[in-house]
């Protein structure tokens, strides 16, 4: 027998009957649906929850308003607390069955086709639109609301839901792609099916799962309310909790995820409208980007990547303490070989990992700007989801990825915060993954342990340029940083230095790359990467044109050896061995090499350091590690010279079409 449903609103009057789930195949393919809406929903009410102001500072807020509003905080976090519940509980139903626990999810925002509701799911900063949504999402089914109260929130739920389609007509186009039918409407409607497969599949087939590998609410302290799967009965219990802990507005729930945000809703209208008639502003939440990304996520249309290189960093790493969560909350699902003690330390590592790690990155996030293209916008945490998060099945390589990523973490979080002026939140995170970090080391072999933390040091400290896409120059632990003029120049942890040559604050990045539509790829007519070779009897002479900047200091200086015109470029009988080293080791682009005596030249002894010349490009020496493009061939790694014009056919490095450009940098 088929449910029927009733209707969802007075312009929508065709009913919906729900099938009951027959097999195995279609019950996981909805657990794994189930779960990613959970977790969906989490980043999302997370993601809000940052944006709520905390201080009077913040502005725009009285004392009595402020109370108010930091207990919306705590709210949306206790919600975004279970929802983390309910994906761990359906992830005991999927294991029951025998599923696997399933943590992944595309990447924010998400149309309002993605699930039945018809609403979108995006990152989003609180507001009255949001919270209206956010009601919607958690809308009782059909009967649990008597027809009166139903009423109230019809106008709500038509603004909420995508205007572009009707949800029929959108759970139609679904059902066309789909490998099974959708044939619900809201988050009860799809657990109540997801519980007839319970009904309808004998136990004794249905239950192949081994109930020692569920996870153990003794160990996962989210809530004692865990259930572990092992028949019907319990299976339907654990469904009944989720759906009445986010959608049944009762008596025994009167703090169900709908009852939440209906507050929410009403007690913001109240203070907009008093503050109104007071004839103040009633501004309760931070200006934060709407799905924000960074590098490594990949491109979501309705994205909007942060540009500010500290808050970039940030982001990023951000997203790699969120990503580390999820492999020791899927390691901690799925494990293998541990023993209670180990359960017990990856359960409350994972828990600190989201309330000590993750909970202050936010925060700092949402305090942080955005970039120069979002004035008055802060930057806000992705929540992205890389193609790595996977679940490693192996224990020891494991708990020795964990123990990397999170002395990584910690490391990079500490010089970020002590070098920026971050808010303190910041070393609050990174204090936290040093604990879980301590934690884990017992459990590992010494000689890895060690290893792993000298390895992280070392990363903190190297000097890295990674060339942004149409954007500046990204540039990690510069120390040493100097002009023309002899002036040593300002440099953080992380600095963006511009490339399109129309920034206001040379050689710093403002934003204008943004403005002006800089494009960072290379011209498809640019000198070719070929290299040269010229042997004489005490030094053979190595080149590549496609490498030069133009500098000049060959040609000028010993032009018997290297020629303004003409071919061959280079005669290398016209003067000595020793002058033509001189030349070579002061070329700044690298394009020029030397063999002698059978020794290849590599380059300097010297520090790291970037030179911004007079009019022309940046010198960089020391071997700095420049991330994400290939240097030409035979070119050597420890100088090279890099655009800072816009005009180079060999982006990013310098070809010296700044003269042709007429360049100019007065204040360098």
């Amino acid at each position: 027998m088929s449910q029927t449903v009733g209707t969802r609103s007075s312009e929508d009057t065709t009913p919906l009957a729900i099938a009951p789930v027959e097999t195995r195949e279609e019950l996981l393919y909805l657990l794994a649906r189930a779960s990613e809406l959970e977790h969906d929903l989490a980043c999302a009410y997370l993601y809000a929850g940052y944006s709520i102001k905390t201080s009077l500072d913040e502005g725009d807020l009285t004392s009595a308003e402020l109370a108010t509003v930091r207990t919306w905080k705590r709210k949306l976090a206790g919600v975004a607390v279970e929802e983390m519940l309910h994906l761990s509980q359906v992830s005991n139903i999927l294991t029951a069955v025998g599923g696997a626990p399933h943590f992944a999810r595309p990447n924010f925002p998400l149309p309002a086709s993605a699930f039945p509701f018809g609403i979108p799911i995006s990152l989003e900063p609180l507001s009255q639109d949001l919270i209206g949504r956010f009601v919607c999402y958690e809308m009782p089914e059909q009967g649990v609301l008597t027809p009166e109260r139903m009423a109230e929130y019809e106008e709500l739920r038509r603004r909420s839901v995508s205007v572009d389609a009707d949800q029929l007509e959108a759970i139609r186009q679904q059902n066309a792609i789909e490998p099974f039918d959708i044939d619900f409407r809201t988050v009860g409607e799809f657990y109540h099916k997801v519980e007839s497969a319970f009904r309808r599949i004998p136990a004794s087939r249905l239950f192949i799962g081994d109930p020692a590998v569920q996870a153990n609410p003794n160990y996962l302290d989210l809530t004692r309310e865990l259930v572990q799967v092992v028949d019907v009965a319990s299976a339907c219990a654990a469904i009944e909790m989720i759906v009445e802990q986010g959608e049944s507005p009762t008596s025994e729930h009167p703090d169900a995820h709908f009852v939440v945000f209906d507050s929410i809703r009403r007690e913001y209208d109240a203070l907009f409208l008093k503050a109104k008639e007071e004839g103040r502003r009633f501004d309760p939440f931070r200006p934060l980007l709407s799905n924000p990304s960074t590098r490594g996520v990949g491109v979501v249309s309705g994205t909007n990547r942060i540009t500010d290189p500290v808050a970039q960093e940030l982001a990023a790493l951000f997203n790699s303490a969120y990503g580390l969560m999820l492999m020791m909350l899927a390691r901690f699902f799925a494990h293998g070989g541990e023993n209670e003690d180990e359960m017990r330390l990856l359960a409350r590592g994972t828990l600190r990992i989201m309330a000590s790690g993750l909970r202050p990155l936010g925060e700092s996030l949402a305090k942080t700007p955005a970039g120069p293209q979002y004035p008055g916008k802060s930057a806000g945490p992705s929540f992205g989801f890389t193609r790595y998060l996977d679940l490693l099945v192996h224990k020891n390589a494991a708990w020795i990825f964990f123990l990397e990523r999170l002395y990584d973490l910690a490391t990079r979080l500490t010089r970020l915060g002590e070098e920026t002026s971050l808010p303190q939140e910041v070393q609050e995170a990174a204090a936290a993954f040093e604990s879980v970090a301590e934690h884990l080391t017992p459990f590992i072999p010494a000689q890895f342990s060690m290893i792993v933390r000298s390895d992280a040091d070392e990363r903190k400290a190297r000097t890295t340029i990674r060339p942004e896409v149409d954007g500046p120059y990204i540039v990690r632990n510069l120390r040493e940083f100097t002009n023309s003029k002899g002036e040593t120049l300002a440099v953080r942890p992380i600095v963006a230095l511009c490339r399109c040559g129309g920034s206001n604050l040379k050689p710093y990045c403002d934003g204008s790359h943004a403005r002006i539509g800089f494009s960072s790829a290379k011209s498809p007519d640019r000198t070719p990467d070929r290299p040269d070779t010229y042997v004489a009897d005490e030094i053979t002479v190595l080149d590549n044109r496609g490498t030069c900047c133009h500098f000049g200091n060959c040609t000028d200086r010993l032009p018997q050896v290297f020629h303004h015109e003409g071919e061959p470029f280079v005669t290398p009988t016209g003067a000595g061995a020793d002058a033509i080293i001189d030349i070579v080791r002061a070329c700044p682009s690298g394009a020029l090499g030397f063999i002698r005596e059978g020794v290849a030249y590599e380059g300097e002894e010297r520090d790291a350091e970037i030179y911004v010349a007079e009019n022309a490009s940046y010198y960089v020496r020391g071997g700095i590690e420049l991330e994400g493009e290939p240097m030409n061939k035979e070119a050597l790694r420890e100088h090279y010279a890099l655009c800072r014009c816009g005009h180079s056919k060999n982006k990013p490095f310098c070809d010296g079409s700044h003269w042709y450009a007429g360049f100019r940098d007065e204040d360098n």
